[in-house]
């Protein structure tokens, strides 16, 4: 979610992983986004093969259009790397059919960024990704849903398997920690007194793009001013914004630990 760029820069820095050959899917792949065209055309196939089939072919119908899922993301992964065999990072801003990252890339670790939905939003609608309130809002919990679904009993701020959760504001706060928590579930080694200094990297995320007239983004790249803070922005909110946020987004705010209960919409506006 928000502030993917700065995480996956950490990542890189810290040489865990490799950005991707292609350059084209350096900065954002959009791999799992689109592949319910893929579902679609294997569904397809499977409906054409069971016409011609009886119902002793379904087992063989299914273990088919699951291999054929599989031979898609292979080929994806191929044109990513170039060859490359080192870990390479694949970042999207989507979190649409997340279901199908088990069946396309069965060995892949799923990394979830989260961050503070009204920050998030705050951050979205001032780059002009979103140009409505509500919609900004709707948009943030209905992703935390998509996330919630895909990892099950597994936590935020807990690990199981192939999948790591991590906090914005903790990468953000405590950066080596959390690249301790990566190297551990990446299964590699981090030492922060040789590797890197966190808070030197520039300033690279999405309220920093700047929309042209036809819709597209020009990406900017600034040194971190003094005093820089993403997180807690949304402070600035006034009640009523805070109110929309709550009864839209409420739910999972508190679902991911960012409020303990609802009482935070009623606080008083800051002076």
């Amino acid at each position: 979610m928000s502030g993917s760029n700065y995480l996956r820069n950490l990542i890189v820095e810290a040489g865990f992983c490799d950005l991707p050959a292609n350059r084209l899917l350096k900065e954002e792949d959009w791999f799992i986004h689109w592949t319910d065209h893929l579902e679609n055309y294997v569904d397809g196939l499977g409906d054409s093969w069971a016409k011609l089939g009886s119902d002793a072919l379904a087992e063989d119908i299914e273990a088919t259009k699951a291999e054929i899922l599989l031979r898609f993301g292979e080929a994806l992964a191929r044109i990513a790397t170039k060859g490359n065999h080192k870990r390479t990072i694949l970042k999207t801003p989507s979190t649409k059919n997340l279901q199908n990252i088990r069946t396309m890339f069965p060995e892949a670790k799923v990394i979830f960024l989260i961050r503070d939905g009204r920050d998030a939003c705050a951050s979205r609608l001032a780059a002009r990704f979103d140009d409505d309130m509500e919609e900004s809002f709707r948009f943030w919990a209905t992703r935390v849903r998509h996330m919630m679904r895909f990892a099950g009993h597994v936590s935020p701020g807990s690990q199981k398997d192939q999948l790591l959760w991590v906090r914005f504001e903790d990468a953000v706060n405590d950066p080596d920690s959390q690249m301790e928590r990566l190297a551990e579930f990446l299964g590699l080694e981090f030492d922060a007194s040789t590797n890197f200094c966190a808070t030197e990297l520039p300033v690279y995320g999405s309220s920093e793009f700047g929309q042209n007239a036809d819709g597209t983004f020009t990406k900017k790249t600034v040194n971190r001013p003094a005093g820089f803070n993403p997180i807690g922005r949304w402070r600035a909110w006034p009640n009523s914004t805070r109110k929309l946020f709550h009864e839209i987004a409420g739910v999972e705010l508190v679902q991911l630990g960012y409020e303990p209960n609802h009482a935070w919409c009623s606080q008083p506006d800051e002076p």
